[in-house]
């Protein structure tokens, strides 16, 4: 009678050792799939956020770019299919050849609306975003389009005993990167150091002697590479399907509404922020996901509404 108490006790022991240890691999995997969503949301809200802070122009149509670039990497991906690095090559080249479509657009049709209002940048992206759309159904019609992922990253592994997707360990490691590099450019390059005094002020910048047109159209060539370098990451996971943008950018605008227009590290931290707040709301409370999102953007608009490392003021 005894030894089986013992045991009894032993049993229940076990169990709630096994009980909090499954509950620790739940909140560390959400906590895992949270960044990975920031990470995504961070390559897509960066470039935004780099175009506004510097040129002053609110691109609308970012995202519609973004999905441009996600089918490009399927058409590379689609190329290259007998080779072994298909889809680590195809992500760079949309990268790059998205980029390459984005100095067109600001040379052609950006440009012509820098001294424009807030409602007319708006209006004239949205044009955009229609454009693009019909665009993308000529070039690659209306079926939805998958790239399928090499063995390496088609399996999840477990970290910590916590079960992640393999590929988004990928994208959590393209996030930081190019956080670190963004910081590195702005922060320890002399283009870099234009580009933040262009920020707060471009009427002294142009009086230096600086063109200030031709620092718009690079950082416009950049804003757009991260699109597409996002678009590119984000195309093997699940389909490529029309539309798939509009909920995209809606949640990169909550996040440098979060972090505040034209800071890299406010958009950092926002992205993580949504990221988080998503992927916790999906395991306790799935139908409010997006609601919570958009409370904690009014909250910030309220109590601080130029994010929370943005400034109040810019010349």
């Amino acid at each position: 009678m005894e030894t089986g108490g013992r045991n009894s006790g032993s049993k229940s022991e076990r169990e709630e050792i096994t009980g909090e240890s499954m509950d620790f691999s739940l909140i560390f995997s959400q906590f895992l799939s949270g960044l990975s969503r920031g990470a995504m949301l961070f390559l897509i809200a960066s470039g935004l956020s780099l175009i506004f802070g510097v040129m002053n122009i609110l691109n609308f149509a970012h995202a519609a770019l973004w999905l441009v670039g996600a089918y490009l990497a399927y058409t590379f991906w689609n190329l290259l299919q007998p080779y072994g690095f298909s889809l680590w090559v195809s992500i760079p080249l949309a990268a790059v050849a998205l980029s390459a479509i984005g100095w067109a657009i600001e040379r052609v049709l950006i440009r012509r609306i820098y001294n424009r209002t807030l409602s007319e940048q708006l209006v004239f992206t949205f044009a955009m975003i229609l454009v693009i759309d019909n665009l993308i159904k000529i070039i690659w019609g209306v079926q939805d389009k998958a790239i399928v992922r090499p063995s390496i990253v088609a399996s999840p592994v477990f970290i910590f005993g916590a079960p992640l997707d393999s590929y988004f360990i990928f994208v959590i490691f393209t996030g930081a990167v190019v956080a670190i590099g963004l910081w590195w450019f702005l922060s320890k390059t002399k283009y870099g150091h234009i580009i933040k005094a262009a920020v707060f002020s471009r009427e002294m910048v142009s009086a230096l002697g600086i063109p200030v047109p031709k620092i718009y159209t690079w950082v416009f060539v950049l804003g757009i590479f991260l699109a597409g370098l996002a678009g590119g990451v984000q195309a093997p996971i699940g389909s490529i399907t029309l539309g798939m943008d509009n909920a995209v950018i809606i949640q990169a605008f909550i996040v440098v509404v979060i972090g505040g227009f034209g800071s890299l590290l406010g958009t950092l931290v926002g992205s993580i922020i949504v990221g988080e707040i998503y992927a916790f709301s999906i395991l306790f409370w799935p139908d409010g996901a997006m609601i919570l999102i958009f409370v904690v953007a009014a909250i910030m608009l309220i109590i601080r509404p130029w994010g929370l490392f943005g400034t109040p003021m810019r010349t």
